[in-house]
């Protein structure tokens, strides 16, 4: 299929040496660079989000947007957001992840979005109580709310009705790629007014 989509980087399957499974690997770029360089070159515009690295959730679901009509998601490798094993899709943001001791969650709040992370269905909902995650991480409910409270306020999850709530899947999504687009596409308006931003930590000052 003629792909038409302007692109960074593609990931396509290639069959490995072990056992036969699918492997990802990437697709040499078919755009020859210059090795010789202007010495009066101007220097090159900051990307955007330089700041924190971190693509706005407007570019992301514009992306989302195209490839819904057909095509290849893509990515730079050093803020690969997308990770492939195998057959399977997994998709976590990696800039979130490095950048997610900044947020302090509570041991508890980690707790609770790893389990979200690796128990929501295809609309990234998660059916579950405060008091059953209490039981099952072995601390009070009321530890669980003040958790819920703390990923709720950076927006990583958030209570659609009583028991039943969302990750955000622009930070995490664990089923099938075309399913991700859909339901990026779909939630677009609800993720823009739930964007996760990564708080901004000075360093302390020696004494």
């Amino acid at each position: 299929m003629d792909l038409t989509h302007n692109i960074t980087r593609e990931v396509c399957y290639a069959r490995g040496d072990h056992g036969g499974e699918l492997v990802a690997q990437p697709l040499r770029s078919s755009a020859q660079t210059s090795s010789k360089t202007s010495p009066l070159a101007p220097v090159p515009a900051p990307e955007r989000d330089s700041v924190n690295g971190l693509e706005s959730a407007r570019d992301l679901l514009n992306q989302f947007q195209e490839l819904a009509k057909g095509g290849s998601l893509n990515y730079e490798r050093r803020r690969r957001p997308y990770a492939f094993y195998g057959g399977n899709h997994s998709s976590v943001s990696d800039t979130l992840q490095a950048n997610l001791w900044k947020f302090r969650l509570t041991t508890v709040s980690r707790d609770v979005l790893d389990y979200m992370v690796t128990h929501h269905d295809k609309q990234a909902l998660v059916e579950t109580t405060q008091a059953k995650l209490g039981e099952h991480f072995g601390c009070s409910q009321t530890k669980v709310s003040k958790a819920i409270g703390q990923l709720t306020r950076h927006n990583f999850t958030w209570k659609e009705k009583r028991g039943l709530y969302r990750l955000n899947p622009l930070y995490a999504y664990g089923w099938g790629s075309d399913n991700h687009r859909v339901l990026v596409v779909t939630l677009q308006t609800v993720l823009l007014a739930h964007q996760i931003e990564i708080p901004t930590v000075r360093k302390k000052e020696t004494s």
